[in-house]
């Protein structure tokens, strides 16, 4: 049990390592920064920010207040609802 620990423990260091190495890494000159895989990989997968303004229109909505229905009359008789038990 102690080995999955530490072994646990070592992936963890490891996985904030290597995010912290990625966050502040930085290039002398533009040209290494070209160059570099993992500027090239978070440049090119930042998508492009776009909206537009959708002009919306607000119409007058009415509810039509209808006769109440009896519940006799809400039920739908249906013959093949109700199954009979399977035969032996």
């Amino acid at each position: 049990m102690a080995l999955r620990r530490k072994i646990a423990l070592l992936c963890l260091v490891l996985t904030l390592w290597s995010a912290v190495a990625v966050a502040v890494h930085q290039h002398s000159t533009t040209d290494e920064a070209a160059r570099c895989t993992v500027c090239v990989a978070a440049h090119s997968a930042s998508p492009q920010t776009s909206f537009h303004l959708v002009q919306t229109r607000l119409v007058a909505v009415s509810v039509d207040q209808s006769e109440e229905i009896p519940a006799k009359q809400r039920l739908i008789a249906f013959p093949l609802s109700v199954r009979p038990p399977p035969s032996v």
